[in-house]
């Protein structure tokens, strides 16, 4: 179908094409009149996202995505949000709300959620994509009711953040409250134990260790001199009994050269005396005495010489002794320090869980007690004075538009179930045939036209 042909058919059906534009236009003028007023508040609250240090975390530190911000719309929407709202605003308490409540429920549940859950569907929550800022909108038949309860929605949001955000920080605390308790027992009793070990023990530090061990060496060293004493004694002992030290001795010396002295003088009387001479007998009891004495002396610092290799050996094993005694008491000490840096390790171990366990106690109570949360009110709802639904001047615009449409489209489904020869285009397309010629103007020859063609192509056959 050619735009002549639509232009005919809208032309010879105008009456429905006007009727249908017409009706729709006026059921649009009455459905603006009859639907209730609608009025639209909105509020605006920026959010900013929950860092890993809710105390050291400023506003604006992070970003946030689509998914944050459509998490706290739904938070926004939820129930518990609405009720502390309807709460705020006391709504179960008016009547109107207080008999819907009881004809839907019987009075079973809570009226702040029902409710809560009735206004739900007037609220909208728009997240941005490029900011952090959530705007809530309330419809309502009631301006002020609409601003009053965005702002309670507002509000409501702000507290239920708070709690959101305080809650996880309090059940923390009394964990770590509980723990810290525990660490502090275990702490005490490693404490304890370390304490009574050193008090069982004498042990304050490494001090006695380093004594001893100082002892020892000094041991060591007596026991290296008193072996080499006992080895030059008994070495001087095998060679010859002592025969070297009673050689060097003075007073035997002496001895000696007062025997030979005399020897050479009882020599030089024998030879002019007789033996039996008094002064022959004297020199001789002379010599005897001397030979006696130098025997006596010999023997003396011989038996000087051993005894002073037993007396080295005697004073060698008793340093031998004293230094194996001072081994294990330096092992016993070493011992005991091992036992004691066990306990140490233990109490330094238990001290660095009790204060991390404390550090993050202290934490968690500062921000069990915080009043600061991550979300501000932007704007407040404000009564709107304008209605926002219905729009009779947008709605007539569009019934307009579309009643025009839709009267087009009737008349055209009408002229496809009743087809009507209105021009040259419709004979040629019903007949088959092209069209020879046209009589008159389009104007004219519309109303008659099959009776002023038909003749003349019978006239040109």
């Amino acid at each position: 179908m050619g735009f002549t042909q639509v232009l005919a058919v809208l032309k010879s059906r105008r009456r429905a094409l006007f009727a249908v534009w017409g009706g729709v236009v006026v059921l649009a003028l009455v459905v603006s009149l009859v639907l209730p007023r609608q009025y639209l508040a909105s509020a605006e609250v920026v959010v900013e996202p929950r860092g890993g240090d809710q105390l050291a975390s400023q506003p604006g530190s992070s970003g946030t995505t689509p998914g944050f911000l459509a998490t706290q719309a739904d938070i926004i929407a939820s129930e518990r949000v609405g009720a502390r709202a309807v709460a705020a605003l006391k709504l179960a308490a008016d009547p109107r709300w207080a008999g819907r409540w009881q004809k839907a429920s019987g009075g079973q549940g809570d009226a702040n959620r029902w409710i809560a859950g009735r206004l739900k569907k007037n609220v909208k929550v728009s997240p941005s994509h490029e900011s952090n800022v959530l705007t809530l909108t309330v419809t309502a038949d009631d301006p002020r009711f609409a601003a009053d309860y965005a702002n309670a929605l507002a509000r409501a949001y702000l507290e239920t953040d708070l709690e959101l955000r305080v809650e996880p920080a309090r059940q923390s605390a009394v964990w770590f409250d509980e723990h810290t308790r525990q660490l502090r027992g275990e702490l005490e009793g490693a404490q304890a134990r370390l304490a009574e070990f050193q008090r069982a023990n004498g042990l304050v530090g490494d001090d006695k260790l380093d004594l001893e061990s100082a002892r020892l060496a000094e041991l060591s060293t007596q026991l290296t001199a008193a072996q080499a004493q006992t080895s030059e004694a008994s070495s001087r002992q095998r060679q010859g009994g002592g025969m070297n030290d009673v050689t060097a001795s003075p007073l035997i010396q002496a001895l000696k050269v007062d025997l030979a002295r005399q020897e050479a003088k009882l020599i030089e009387l024998a030879g002019y005396l007789g033996e039996n001479h008094p002064q022959y007998q004297r020199v001789k009891g002379e010599v005897d005495s001397l030979r006696a004495r130098l025997r006596a002396e010999s023997g003396q610092v011989a038996a000087v010489v051993g005894t002073n290799s037993r007396i080295n050996q005697a004073r060698e094993g008793d340093i031998r002794a004293r230094l194996d005694a001072q081994k294990q008491r330096v092992l016993e000490l070493k011992r005991q320090r091992d036992e004691m840096g066990v306990l140490l390790r233990e109490v330094d171990s238990a001290q660095k869980a009790y204060d991390l366990v404390l550090a993050r106690l202290t934490q968690t109570s500062l921000e069990s007690k915080s009043r600061q949360g991550n979300v501000a009110l932007l704007s407040s709802a404000v009564a709107p004075t304008e209605a926002a639904s219905p729009r009779p001047l947008l709605n007539l615009g569009l019934a307009l538009v579309i009643g025009g449409l839709l009267g087009v489209a009737v008349a055209i489904v009408r002229e496809l179930f009743d087809r009507r020869i209105r021009g040259a285009d419709d004979l040629a397309e019903a007949l088959g045939a092209p069209v020879l010629a046209e009589i008159g103007s389009g104007a004219d020859a519309s109303p008659g036209l099959l009776g002023g063609l038909l003749p003349a192509a019978l006239r040109r056959a």
